[in-house]
């Protein structure tokens, strides 16, 4: 496969440019829309993790681990809490 350089001369269509600037705001909108997807349902499912750890008592490290998973929690519910399920359907 070769190569051919681009001339200066010749210019960029104005269609194709604003072409590749749409293709691109869908990507970024389609990968927003997946992060605050994912973060919605962590939010909801990380709670199950908290309930081993509140039964057998927060010691040491699992008191570490217990602050963790509740920052992780509240970054979850902030970054998904825009996502309706009901929008999905």
């Amino acid at each position: 496969m070769s190569h051919v350089p681009r001339s200066p001369d010749i210019p960029i269509e104005r269609e194709s440019s604003g072409r590749i600037a749409s293709a691109a705001r869908e990507r970024i909108r389609s990968g927003l829309r997946n992060v605050r997807v994912a973060s919605f349902w962590v939010a909801i499912v990380l709670p199950v993790a908290y309930l081993p750890l509140l039964a057998g008592g927060l010691t040491g490290t699992e008191a570490l681990l217990f602050a963790a998973l509740v920052v992780a929690n509240a970054g979850a519910f902030v970054l998904g809490h825009d996502y309706d399920p009901a929008a999905d359907e």
